[in-house]
């Protein structure tokens, strides 16, 4: 009996579904990224006050961030006043964070996405006192933490040591790790390293400059294939995942890298598009209780940080992409100890 076996979507509709789907890394995952104001914007409307100290929000809105940022109200209700300001970020200002900041007081401000943060950095450069900050969901949280006066973060870049040890549960053995990065996050890259060497994995590397072309990033990938890596780990750095290179780089080559690609965001891990294999990410309800209890201990040092404190997650979920897992020979048995299965 013939099988038919379904038609390959096209590379366009494939490079779509991704670009598409970037939800976190869609809002400016660089450190020197702008945020450009447009006209001012109205400030978001928050309950009466009471006699608790507050904690200012300040979010994008989108739906999706709704039960992250409830459980964080809910962890930190006992003690503080939460006030949540779901913005526009294309449509604010320095000015919108000002305002907010005068408007609540707050003990701390919790910084959502790093559009959201770069918009409170280009107010808290001028403040002669600006509150703490809680960066939060920020992707390469390290490099931007150091550009935000009063700040905090919890990263939201699981360590490739954990996603490689996930993959590892899976029956792949993983010891030469791939890793296309740009020329700015040697830094990231390096502390990665570091974590790595725990697990006896090492990077081979392809740094890229920071602004690089098509046939950089294609001559990257066929330098890994040949170089006969076990996987392919890739950042969540935007100026890698741009639809143009989704299109015209990824998607083509993918397939022939022989290896599977571990990414850093749920949506790339797309039944649809064929692209992730495997991703480690974190627990976003984990994550707001991380965060309150990381406020708890900023308020009961009198909101008084150290420097460069930047925390891991402390939960991660996993996602595999079923088919690409036992095209890649991943053991099938084993499935069981991932969280989400994609396109089972």
């Amino acid at each position: 009996m013939r099988v038919t076996r379904p038609r390959r979507r096209s590379l366009l509709w494939r490079a779509s579904a991704l670009a598409g789907l970037l939800l976190i890394s869609s809002c400016s995952s660089g450190a020197d990224s702008h945020a450009v104001a447009r006209s001012p914007a109205p400030l978001p409307e928050v309950p009466p006050p009471d006699a608790r100290p507050v904690i200012s929000v300040i979010a994008p809105s989108d739906a999706q961030l709704d039960d992250m940022l409830k459980s964080l109200r809910v962890e930190l209700s006992e003690e503080y006043r939460v006030t949540i300001s779901p913005i526009r970020v294309e449509d604010s200002s320095a000015d919108l964070v000002a305002r907010i900041v005068a408007r609540d007081r707050p003990r701390a401000v919790v910084l959502v996405n790093n559009s959201t943060v770069l918009l409170y950095r280009s107010w808290a450069r001028t403040a002669a006192a600006p509150p703490v900050a809680l960066i939060l969901m920020a992707s390469f949280a390290e490099e931007l933490q150091r550009t935000v006066p009063n700040s905090v973060a919890i990263s939201y870049e699981v360590p490739a040591v954990t996603a490689m040890v996930g993959l590892r549960t899976l029956g792949l053995d993983v010891r030469r790790v791939g890793v296309v990065y740009r020329q700015g996050f040697a830094g990231h890259i390096a502390r990665q390293e570091d974590l790595m060497q725990l697990e006896k994995l090492t990077f081979v590397r392809q740094e890229l400059s920071n602004k690089p072309r098509a046939q950089d990033l294609r001559a990257a990938l066929v330098n890994l294939q040949r170089a006969e890596v076990d996987a392919i780990w890739l950042p969540n750095d935007n100026g890698l995942l741009s639809p143009r290179f989704l299109t015209n780089v990824w998607l083509p080559y993918v397939s022939r890298l022989g290896a599977p690609v571990v990414v850093a965001v749920r949506s790339l891990v797309n039944e649809h598009a064929e692209f992730g294999t495997f991703a480690a990410i974190p627990d976003t309800q984990a994550l707001a209780v991380q965060a309150a209890d990381l406020l708890y201990e900023l308020a009961d040092a009198d909101w008084k940080l150290r420097a460069s404190d930047v925390r891991l997650p402390i939960s991660v979920k996993r996602l595999v992409d079923v088919r690409l897992a036992r095209r890649f020979g991943l053991d099938s048995t084993q499935f069981g100890q991932v969280d989400y299965l994609i396109g089972r």
